[in-house]
């Protein structure tokens, strides 16, 4: 009878696991793409006079629809408040593209790629959630 309870507990620790690795891989790979597309984003205006151009329009739009999709997700797995600075931030480019202001859109964009780095620190599996 005790050996039912041993498979039990092991089978209970690793789902336990598995959940965990299942959080770390979406939460990772979806912070790193919105990292990724804030870095092609920043290459592509480095000698940019203007904002209002095509390309960076569609980049963004390509950065929020993303951006959405992925926070849908993670809204499941990590508290909402804690990765809705993004939202707000993505939608502060928006603005900056209609007023023009690269400097406040680069800020922004910083401000994405550190909240970004930041969360890819705290957020998904460790030793304490499986535990």
């Amino acid at each position: 009878m005790k050996v039912f309870h041993y498979i039990n507990f092991f089978l209970i620790f690793v789902l336990l696991v598995a959940i965990c690795v299942v959080e770390e891989v979406l939460v990772s790979s979806s912070l790193s793409n919105v990292q990724n597309s804030c870095y092609q984003i920043e290459n592509y205006i480095t000698d940019k006079d203007s904002l209002k151009e095509t390309d960076i329009v569609l980049m963004v739009d390509n950065l929020e629809f993303d951006w959405t999709e992925d926070e849908s997700k993670l809204c499941y797995l990590v508290n909402h408040i804690s990765i809705k600075e993004i939202s707000y931030e993505i939608s502060h480019l928006k603005s900056y593209i209609a007023s023009d202001d690269i400097d406040a859109f680069k800020m922004s964009l910083d401000s994405i790629k550190m909240y970004c780095h930041s969360y890819l620190h705290f957020m998904g599996a460790n030793v304490h959630n499986i535990l």
